[in-house]
């Protein structure tokens, strides 16, 4: 399923090594991952999520406030796969794997012989998940040049990340499935009332840039709240939103004083066939 970056040949893994038939070899490191990410010297040296933004999301995210995000889509999948075996579905930025070990948990007992790989750009990301969580490949790589041979996957999974609908058009099957994750209108609109002056309530409808090539199945509204009652858990889902990068230093200040604060979660689930 997986294929060189410098040649583009069949990679295959021997004990702790990935290599193709010209000798390319990737060596795996000592928690698990493999890089396979060719690396552009004009950008950064270290892409993607930092440290700050990876344990921030672990400490939030464990805490379950997202979880039902979680059980929605991995029960949609589930009743789409019933009892099919050999099934192959990749997480395009994964970040420290907790959804890709969620997705691992429900379909490990019905779903014999599947197979999950995590990528994402950000190193620490998959050190993260590969020193956590194991059954799942996890490979640092671009999600707009994956290493991934085409038409070998069942499903590709994008949760709260950027798109590329080409490039995953070439990895799935014919009839393969796209599912994306996106922030739906009143996604933590508390926190935008707090921290701006002037409420925008303009979101991302995926459908708009996923046409050519795909027939949209199905859209799966998950919208519930739920209440943060620890200064920290504020800090924490602020700090992994892109929020972070655009926010007035007042409003944040304002945000960061708050002990407690009730959330809307609404986010959709959407759903993308191969044609």
């Amino acid at each position: 399923m997986l294929k060189c970056p410098v040649c583009q040949g069949e990679l295959n893994r021997i004990e702790k090594s990935y290599r193709c038939k010209n000798n390319h070899t990737f060596d795996m490191g000592k928690q698990g991952y493999v890089n396979l990410h060719m690396s552009n010297e004009k950008r950064s040296k270290n892409p993607g999520d930092d440290k700050e933004m990876i344990v921030s999301r672990k400490n939030f995210l464990e805490k379950g406030y997202y979880k039902k995000i979680s059980e929605t889509l991995n029960e949609s999948i589930k009743k789409e796969i019933g009892s099919k075996s050999g099934i192959n579905i990749l997480d395009i930025g994964c970040g420290e794997g907790y959804y890709t070990n969620l997705l691992r948990d429900s379909l490990e007992e019905g779903n014999p012989g599947s197979h999950i790989v995590g990528i994402d750009i950000s190193k620490d990301g998959i050190i993260h998940a590969a020193r956590t969580y194991k059954g799942i490949e996890w490979i640092v790589a671009s999600g707009s040049n994956l290493p991934i041979a085409s038409e070998s996957l069942d499903y590709v999974i994008c949760m709260f990340s950027y798109i590329d609908p080409a490039e995953y058009k070439r990895v799935l099957k014919k009839g393969g499935k796209l599912i994306t994750v996106s922030t739906g209108e009143y996604h933590l609109v508390e926190i935008k009332e707090v921290v701006y002056d002037k409420l925008k309530m303009d979101y991302y409808r995926p459908t708009q840039d996923i046409t050519e090539g795909y027939s949209h199945k199905e859209l799966i509204n998950v919208r519930y709240e739920t209440e943060l009652k620890d200064g920290k858990d504020i800090k924490s889902l602020f700090d992994m939103t892109p929020y972070r990068w655009k926010s007035p230093k007042d409003g944040v200040e304002r945000l960061f004083n708050l002990s407690e604060l009730k959330i809307t979660v609404d986010v959709n689930i959407d759903i993308f066939e191969k044609n």
